[in-house]
């Protein structure tokens, strides 16, 4: 079961994916801030307190070599010269004392018990003026239990450290506070245009497919988002607007023959024995005639589904076109029609047999119904294979189709106006449309002056090996 929101703030921030993504990515610029600022902790501090021991070994050899040439008094004097000539004076430490505490030269004195001379640098507790202090300093020993101690003072060193410690923490504090609120406030932005978005996916899952969301100036990925939640809201409106259509469609062309079928088995009922056969025979043939329409119904929903290009294979539009003219040969005959071909041999696709025999099929039928001008039939079939694409041109020399029905051939149900008196249910052209579209082709219907032309483009696939 779905466990309830938690209480406070945070906790249903944190239910957020945006806030989430915030606030990972204002914890990335945190850490690359802490990052930043430990390299300039380690380059200013660290040069500071590498200054600090370079000048206490430099000023340590520097005193060495003084007393060793000129004793005791030439080390008192250049200890002095150093602390009088006004450089470094706040900070240096030079002590020249026996072990007893007892200053011979220097600004401070050092208790000599806890020290131990050595060429290492040490921290060490002075005492001067009144106060104590620790400076970094190097202690040798100078025989006579007296000792040179010179160095630096480490309380600079120690404030410049406090300082940048504070100004770190500190800015690293605000960068916190103002991530947080960034964080806060790019949620309730992604909220409130996530919430447009919620808002028109509630409209359509009511039903209100005519609710558009507004056309925002701005180019982000949420105005891409809102324009193609838009077309896809008018999709689904002409989706839906269509199926209310094929329903009624289907309702209609079903009511009229379901309706003479009863009509002709209620007159064989009361009909005398003598005509109640012809009365059950015209029966039947409206049966017939509905069982052909849910089967052409059937094999529209098929390809329209996609499920038949699960049996495509390369085929030659040819030899599918010559097949059906051989089986329509007779009728044509019949007829008297025309006949005048211009068939390119090798017109290679890939694609299913029996439905593009049934399309050209559906096309030679309406061919037969309607293509009948002032003279006899005369159709003209053009094959050609170019620039990547089969083109196939029919073209009768009948009076056409009016201007307004022209855009509206191959919809579901469709007839023209002046073919309602002959039989039919407007779905052969239908399936047509839908088979040429599952060969990634097209089709299409104009006006030649005279008659009607239809052209069907399939993607050409040519053999590797020679035909």
């Amino acid at each position: 079961m779905p466990q309830p929101p938690k209480s406070g703030w945070l906790p249903r921030a944190w239910q957020s994916s945006s806030f989430r993504l915030a606030l990972c990515f204002c914890i990335l610029v945190l850490g690359i801030l802490a990052g930043t600022f430990t390299v300039y902790y380690v380059e200013i501090v660290g040069t500071a307190s590498q200054q600090l021991d370079d000048y206490a070994l430099r000023t340590s050899k520097r005193l060495l070599n003084i007393h060793t040439q000129q004793g005791d008094e030439g080390l008192r004097r250049e200890i002095d010269m150093l602390l009088g000539d006004g450089i470094d004076s706040q900070s240096e430490v030079l002590v020249f004392q026996d072990v007893h505490g007892k200053v011979l030269a220097g600004n401070a004195v050092a208790s000599m018990h806890t020290v131990k001379p050595g060429a290492e640098l040490q921290d060490v507790l002075f005492e001067q003026e009144n106060r104590s202090l620790t400076a970094r300093v190097q202690v040798h020993a100078l025989g006579g239990n007296l000792f040179l101690l010179a160095g630096s003072d480490v309380l600079p060193l120690t404030d410049i450290r406090n300082r940048y410690l504070k100004a770190t923490g500190a800015a690293l504090a605000l960068a916190l506070v103002l991530s947080l609120a960034a964080a806060v406030a790019f949620r309730r932005l992604m909220d409130q245009r996530a919430g447009e978005l919620r808002r028109a996916m509630r409209q359509a899952g009511q039903g209100n497919l005519h609710f558009r969301l507004p056309q925002s100036r701005r180019s982000d990925e949420f105005s891409l988002l809102e324009q193609d939640i838009n077309t896809m809201l008018e999709q689904l409106e002409q989706l839906v607007h269509g199926i209310r259509h094929v329903s009624n469609m289907v309702a209609h062309n079903l009511r009229t023959p379901l309706n003479r079928t009863l009509h002709h088995v209620q007159a064989a009922m009361d009909a005398p024995e003598s005509l109640r056969q012809a009365q059950l025979e015209l029966a039947q043939e409206e049966l017939q005639q509905l069982s052909r329409l849910f089967v052409k119904m059937l094999l529209l929903a098929e390809v329209e589904s996609g499920v038949a290009q699960q049996r495509f294979e390369r085929i030659n539009l040819h030899t599918v076109l010559q097949e059906v003219l051989e089986f329509y040969e007779p009728l044509f005959k019949d007829r008297q029609a025309q006949l005048h071909t211009d068939l390119q041999r090798h017109a290679w696709i890939m694609g299913d047999s029996h439905l593009l025999a049934n399309a050209l099929s559906n096309v030679l039928d309406n061919f037969l119904k309607y293509g009948a001008g002032d003279s006899a039939l005369q159709l003209d079939i053009t094959l050609k294979a170019h620039e990547g694409l089969v083109t196939l041109q029919l073209r009768d020399h009948g009076h056409g189709v009016p201007a307004e029905a022209l855009a509206r051939i191959g919809q579901h149900f469709f007839r023209a106006s002046s073919h309602q008196q002959l039989p039919g249910h407007g779905i052969g052209l239908a399936s047509v449309r839908a088979i040429a579209r599952l060969h990634r082709g097209s089709i299409s219907w104009s006006n030649a002056a005279p008659g009607l032309q239809t052209v069907l483009e399939l993607p050409h696939t040519p053999r590797v090996d020679s035909d």
